[in-house]
């Protein structure tokens, strides 16, 4: 068995709106290994980046607040440590790569002065020996010329080189947790793919764990061990990257996969969909939150939540009628 790095046990957050409480992220349970890479899939708003905030303690405040849960670290409860604790491991024992790479970086502050920032901050070095750590950090993420790179600003950069900066400043420290919040979204096709082969690399070469939060089906595939779905901020599935690929048991899941385009897909023709809309995270349903948009609905997924069922060997579903399916 595989040690336990991270463990999400039952996490609630929710944020204080001028309409009332919205409880974006609704008892999320799931635990990531050493070593292991595990994904987060749904669609935008369902609590995927609120949960990946929630670890790293960075949600906008006073508004969002952690109401229940652990969010257990090599045993320790993040939740609980003081902001002065959390800082000395966001950054050196954990790191994120943020959405959109133009706003992660400060756009008056120079390539080596973010990068030598964060080895001062987190390593008893010198500031020479920052400057030639963040050198061959930048070189190891691909950047060539990397001592000139160095001396220019984020707008000098192109958006793949700029997402390849925000990875070497996550990893600057080795960081036994990378948290990687859907980090091609910004980016073509080609630089995707280029970015998320770099981020297996790097993994591989450190030992690193990977929380990889994405809506493509595609990256979760090609890169993860063990997937989390969410929907409308509750797990709908969970398992290993082959039972939900192979054997989907969340009419959501099904739909999900049912929706990619294959190789038989015809030229003209329609892709599947889901009908209907996610519910409003201020008018959420008494029973399933997928209930208005399953085709397989009953009376009991109106009235009540489905509890967490297990399907196999680490393979759980929140659904009455898996077996039916």
């Amino acid at each position: 068995m595989s040690e336990v790095l991270l463990e999400v046990n039952k996490l609630v957050t929710e944020f204080e709106t001028d309409e009332g409480q919205v409880r974006a992220v609704d008892e999320v349970s799931f635990t990531v290994n050493a070593g292991e890479t595990l994904g987060i899939v749904g669609e935008s708003g369902c609590g995927k980046s609120v949960t990946a905030l929630s670890i790293m303690r960075l949600l906008p405040q006073p508004m969002g607040q952690i109401k229940g849960g652990k969010i257990l670290f090599q045993g320790q409860d993040l939740s609980q440590l003081s902001i002065e604790e959390m800082q000395k491991i966001r950054g050196n024992q954990i790191s994120m790569v943020f959405q959109e790479p133009m706003t992660a970086l400060n756009p008056v502050h120079t390539i080596g002065k973010q990068l030598t920032e964060v080895l001062l901050l987190h390593k008893d070095i010198s500031t020479q020996e920052a400057i030639i750590q963040s050198v061959e950090m930048l070189d190891r993420v691909g950047i060539p010329s990397p001592d000139i790179r160095m001396t220019e600003y984020p707008h000098q950069l192109s958006g793949g080189m700029r997402q390849r900066v925000v990875i070497a400043i996550a990893l600057a420290c080795k960081p036994q947790l990378l948290i990687a919040d859907e980090p091609t979204t910004a980016l073509d096709v080609t630089i995707q793919a280029q970015i998320l082969e770099l981020i297996k690399e790097l993994q591989k070469e450190m030992g690193m764990s990977v929380l990889l939060i994405t809506h493509d089906l595609g990256v979760i595939a090609e890169t993860c061990e063990q997937v989390v779905v969410m929907y409308a901020g509750k797990v709908a599935e969970r398992g290993s990257v082959y039972d939900l690929f192979d054997e989907p048991k969340h009419p959501y899941t099904q739909g999900l996969l049912a929706s990619i385009p294959t190789l038989k897909t015809e030229p003209k023709s329609r892709l599947n969909t889901i009908e209907g809309m996610v519910p409003g995270l201020m008018d959420l349903p008494d029973g399933c939150r997928f209930e208005n948009r399953c085709p397989f609905r009953q009376e009991d997924c109106t009235n009540m939540p489905p509890p967490i069922e297990h399907v196999s060997e680490g393979h759980d579903v929140s659904c009455f009628r898996w077996k039916d399916i």
